[in-house]
């Protein structure tokens, strides 16, 4: 019996690392991955047909598990790789990080080679905290002549003090880079926008590639700052749609 035993927790933990079992509620295999461990794990999406874009998608507030994986975006993710986009979630921390770039840039590298490396432009997507770790994510990878087509920055939250912080004045000049903010949102407000602004005015980014969408609350759709949670119609036509339109004007 203890034999048995020892098995069925070997068999639960082998389901549980290589992510092959069904979601219970479902009944849909989840997400590829994750692959990697600790900070370095990444779930990635594969795009339905021949991917057309890669999706960096990059998580918010890092001291919320739950946050540092899809769970929270998975209907969001879905509908991108279902327009053609291979979707890369990374980790990139545990529980907050000063430096995340180098684990953000070792799991975005391993899901691209799990994903065939495709040949497509790439635009970055984040989420509050990931809003901001975006832009300059973009920016060291200009550095390295890898520049994203694009960031949408999502009600993009504030650099604390000591945080590493991207050369903007490498962005390429062709990059887009789109921020919105939410007229109800009491988490971030626009804060962390104003100082992406600021930062982007003194490296002399041009003002033509820089767009900012207010977010507007209308009937029961509130944008506040959890309403990029929501799936209904409301947060589709405020994140989805101008998300997919940005996309598809880089590819």
């Amino acid at each position: 019996m203890r034999r048995l035993l020892l098995l069925a927790s070997l068999a639960a933990l082998a389901a549980g690392c290589g992510g092959g079992t069904k979601d219970a509620a479902s009944g849909k295999p989840p997400a590829p991955g994750p692959i990697g461990i600790g900070a370095r794990q990444v779930w990635f999406y594969p795009a339905k047909g021949k991917p057309k874009s890669v999706v960096v998608f990059l998580h918010g507030y890092s001291g919320n598990s739950r946050e540092e994986t899809p769970v929270n975006h998975v209907a969001w993710l879905e509908h991108l790789a279902a327009r053609g986009n291979d979707v890369i979630y990374p980790r990139y921390e545990f529980g907050g990080s000063l430096n995340p770039f180098p684990d953000l840039d070792a799991g975005v590298a391993a899901a691209r080679e799990r994903l065939g490396n495709p040949d497509v432009p790439e635009v970055v997507i984040g989420y509050s905290r990931g809003g901001r770790v975006g832009v300059d994510y973009a920016a060291l990878q200009a550095a390295k002549g890898k520049e994203p087509a694009a960031v949408l920055a999502v009600f993009p939250g504030l650099n604390a003090p000591g945080e590493t912080l991207g050369p903007l004045d490498k962005l390429d000049a062709k990059t887009r880079v789109v921020m919105m903010v939410g007229d109800k949102d009491t988490g971030v407000g626009g804060v962390g926008a104003r100082a992406i602004l600021a930062r982007l005015a003194q490296a002399r980014f041009p003002v033509q590639r820089i767009q900012i969408i207010g977010v507007k609350s209308h009937g029961p759709f509130k944008a506040t700052h959890l309403s990029v949670l929501q799936t209904g119609p409301g947060a589709q036509e405020a994140f989805w749609n101008p998300a997919d339109r940005l996309i598809d004007s880089v590819r």
